[in-house]
């Protein structure tokens, strides 16, 4: 396939590659001077193919990617050692952590720079996200049935419930500590824009200390996505 094989001429020195789950953070991303945005779509596994197809159309030297997923991480790097460019892939396991990674990016610092500081950006980001289960489970000796509201904290479930709302304050006690500064409310395709401003309401008044905000994310299966720094 021709277009995976061809590789657009440097035009600059640094360029990124990120995978999104959703319109609002395709819109992040853009934002923040990504080249090419690979979707994730809902299985949220783009292919080692579609990474390489995306890192050919940058024109760049060095390039990072975001794999914004835990399980994506290997499909970058190995895209990545397909490429002939000089590609590093950031392990950034959801959006937040590229995000944060994307906005510390600094076209003045060296390749080897930037990769250190957009890392250390990512490793600082704390995540909650509450999604639901998909079938009957125990987790840390948490019952938790089909369709139960899940928070997990960086991945972990602390929280079942009936309530998104009720999960999301509940799993934020667990993350949110006395030296965070920002909370950032990500919510997701199935959930209005007043539940997100009502949540972030009720976070703005339990941490009086941090700065508190809401964005669209638009992604699928996961109601919030909720970062903290």
């Amino acid at each position: 396939d021709e277009s995976v094989t061809s590789e657009a001429a440097p035009e600059k020195e640094f360029g990124m590659v990120a995978v999104s789950l959703g319109e609002g953070f395709t819109t992040f991303f853009q934002d923040l001077n990504v080249d090419q945005i690979v979707e994730g779509g809902q299985t949220m596994n783009p292919s080692v193919d579609d990474i390489l197809h995306a890192l050919n159309r940058v024109p760049a030297e060095h390039i990072f990617v975001l794999p914004n997923n835990g399980n994506v991480i290997f499909a970058a790097n190995q895209a990545a050692k397909m490429s002939s460019r000089d590609v590093r892939v950031l392990p950034t396991k959801n959006v937040a952590m590229g995000i944060a990674a994307a906005i510390a990016f600094q076209v003045e610092l060296s390749a080897d720079e930037n990769f250190e500081k957009m890392n250390e950006a990512a490793e600082h980001v704390k995540t909650a996200t509450v999604t639901y289960a998909i079938r009957d489970s125990e987790y840390n000796g948490i019952e938790i049935k089909e369709g139960n509201i899940i928070g997990l904290h960086n991945g972990q479930i602390e929280f079942s419930g009936a309530s998104v709302e009720e999960v999301a304050l509940e799993t934020m006690k667990e993350v949110v500590t006395d030296e965070d500064e920002l909370i950032t409310v990500y919510y997701g395709a199935d959930v209005k824009e007043e539940e997100a401003a009502a949540l972030t309401e009720k976070l703005a008044e339990t941490y009086e200390n941090c700065d508190v905000e809401y964005h669209n994310g638009g992604q699928p299966l996961y109601y919030y996505l909720i970062s903290v720094e």
